[in-house]
Order: C-alpha cells, then sequence, then structure tokens
C-alpha cells in the first residue's frame, strides 16, 4: 500500500460524504451504515490499486455508488429493485441534502427546505444522482459522469430535469405563499372593517370620530342603507329576551354548549 495514503485520515475525510451518497441510494439510514461499512472495506481492500487514473474522491465516490446499488439488489426478498429505486422509503427530512453546500440557503426557510427535500427524494434514481452529486457535492460534470457510468451529454440532460423538477417546487412554493399573505392581508382588512362597523353600530367609537364618520359617508346611498339595515339588525336582536325564545330551541342550545 502506498505510503502517502492514510487510512484513518481518508476515513475521517469521506464518511460522512460516503454515508450521504449512500443515502440518497438507499434511502434508509441503517442501509446507508451497512454500504458506508461495505464501501470502507472495499476502499482498504482496493486502496493499493488506486493508480491515479481519476481523483481519489471520484474513485471512492464510484465505490460507494455501486456499493449501493449492489446492496438494494441483495433485498429483492423485501422489495423489487425497480420499485424501490423509483420510490424507496422515505428519508428524514435532510439528511441526505446537505443544504450549508447548496447557494442561498439562508434564505430557504424549513418548509421550502422540506419541500424541497421531499422533491429530491421522491426523484428517480437517474435525475436524483446526478443533482446530488452536482449541487450538493460539487463535483465536476465529467467525475460525476465516471461515477455514473454516463456520457457527458447524458448526464447534462438528466441533470437539466432535476433541476427544473427543484425549479418548479421553489416557484410553487413562493406562489403559495404569496397567495397565503394576500389571504392574511385580506382577512386582516376584514377584521378592521367589521370591527369598525360593529364599534361604530354599537356607540363605542370616540365621539368625535363618529361625527366625521358621519359626515364621510352622508352623500353614500348604499353605505347609508347598510348601516340602516345593521342598527335595525341589532335593534332586533337587543329586543330579543330569553323568554321570547321557544322552549325547544332552548333545548337545542343548551345541548349544542354542552356537548362543547
Amino acid at each position: 500500500m502506498p505510503v502517502s495514503f492514510d487510512i484513518e485520515a481518508i476515513f475521517t475525510k469521506y464518511k460522512d460524504r460516503v454515508y450521504r451518497l449512500a443515502l440518497s441510494v438507499t434511502r434508509n439510514e441503517k442501509d446507508a451504515e451497512d454500504v458506508m461499512q461495505n464501501t470502507f472495506l472495499k476502499i482498504i481492500k482496493n486502496l493499493v490499486y488506486f493508480r491515479n487514473k481519476s481523483s481519489l474522491s471520484t474513485w471512492i465516490y464510484k465505490i460507494t455508488y455501486n456499493e449501493a446499488l449492489m446492496y438494494l439488489r441483495k433485498k429483492k426478498n423485501q422489495l423489487k429493485l425497480p420499485g424501490y429505486l423509483r420510490h424507496g422509503a422515505k428519508a428524514a427530512s435532510g439528511l441526505f441534502v446537505n443544504w450549508a453546500k447548496l447557494p442561498d440557503q439562508q434564505l430557504l426557510d424549513n418548509e421550502l427546505q422540506e419541500r424541497i427535500d421531499s422533491v429530491i427524494n421522491h426523484m428517480p434514481i437517474t435525475y436524483r444522482m446526478p443533482l446530488l452529486l452536482d449541487s450538493v457535492e460539487g463535483l465536476p460534470l465529467k467525475d460525476s459522469a465516471r461515477i455514473l457510468g454516463l456520457k457527458i451529454n447524458s448526464l447534462k440532460t438528466r441533470l437539466h430535469r432535476a433541476r427544473l423538477n427543484v425549479r418548479s417546487e421553489i416557484s410553487g412554493y413562493f406562489r403559495d405563499n404569496q397567495g397565503q399573505k394576500i389571504e392574511e392581508k385580506k382577512n386582516k382588512r376584514c377584521n378592521i372593517w367589521t370591527g369598525f362597523v360593529y364599534n361604530y353600530a354599537h356607540g363605542n367609537l370616540e365621539k368625535r370620530k363618529s361625527e366625521v364618520f358621519k359626515r364621510h359617508i352622508k352623500d353614500c346611498l348604499s353605505c347609508n342603507s347598510f348601516l340602516d339595515t345593521y342598527l335595525k339588525a341589532i335593534d332586533v336582536t337587543r329586543a330579543l329576551q330569553c323568554q321570547d325564545l321557544p322552549a325547544q330551541l332552548k333545548d337545542k342550545i343548551e345541548t349544542f354548549i354542552l356537548k362543547r
């Protein structure tokens, strides 16, 4: 074994990357740990044959990827491989996506991170792996292509489709967020309007403010018509005493309140 290779240093440097890559394939923590162990056993066994035809990291990634696929093939008694690779068990959010390495991560809140995690987690492996190797691990395209056994053009096509999926989810998130903010703004304004009308009708507004408002709407027939109807409804409600309620209605109300 070449003296330049320090097994302990290699393990310390690559253990997290190997685990993350294994998890991105298996989408199961226990399986990823088994794959990581198998990977380092194979690295130790084959390091003597490493000839610098590629970088050490690319060589390790390729071993990890192949070990993960082999591990899944051995699980054929549990699930068929194609279905497992397409869908798999959902990994805990954020386990295989290293958000610290993604651009503008400080702008992403937890909800958006979870949604993007879910999109990546449910991508077919043919699109998920190119995206993770490129955006999370930051590998050059030629290294990613070597690891996945693809031609550069094929890798670019898969990477483009994966990014479109993520971009669509981000757009949907901000569209949903914008819609929610608009709805919240509407509700806030609605509360202001109804609260003002209630206080005005019940004489709870300051006298000066109430007089100014009367002058403000005196030439508006529709506003005055509504307020006149509203005030009459309040008068009717005030006039309605408890003894005026039918006994059956009283029973229904009492039953309803007790059930709550």
